[in-house]
């Protein structure tokens, strides 16, 4: 069951978060299998909430967002990896710009590439080993005051 002890380990980010400007009801103690999970940002503009797909196996971390031509704002797909490495993204078949939020295993976002563009098979790398990436629509890092050094947070 490796879905379940992904989301458990993205749970526990909250033990060494300092989310306090995300309005945390609860803490999840593991985030549900099915269905989006919910993530909050504490970002510069204020707590960002986000509803996010789950990519935690190899054949949906390959597949992504392939194919997609419509990312709403407050949505995206969270890529949950076993152990932390250091990763690359491309946008092969990937109809839309996107966001990349490259997360350490704590939580700290470590590296953000914007406005990825469509179509294109160079490698984005992160920048030392992470355990989780976050694909948004393009431009919605900036347009919600996200970067490096920021916090993710799962929530009930």
């Amino acid at each position: 069951m490796r879905r379940g002890l992904g989301l458990t380990a993205l749970a526990l980010w909250a033990g060494a978060a300092s989310g306090a400007d995300c309005d945390r009801p609860g803490l999840a103690a593991a985030l549900q299998e099915q269905g989006p999970a919910v993530l909050c940002i504490a970002g510069a503009k204020g707590p960002v909430r986000l509803s996010v797909e789950i990519a935690d196996t190899e054949a949906e971390r390959e597949r992504g967002l392939m194919g997609r031509r419509d990312l709403p704002p407050g949505t995206g797909m969270i890529f949950i990896y076993p152990t932390p490495r250091r990763v690359a993204f491309w946008m092969h078949d990937t109809p839309l710009p996107l966001d990349m939020l490259f997360i350490e295993a704590g939580g700290g976002i470590e590296t953000l590439h914007e406005n990825a563009r469509p179509f294109d098979d160079t490698p984005i790398w992160s920048a030392g080993p992470v355990r989780y990436v976050l694909e948004i629509a393009g431009g919605q890092a900036a347009a919600l005051g996200l970067r490096p050094g920021q916090r993710v947070l799962p929530l009930d």
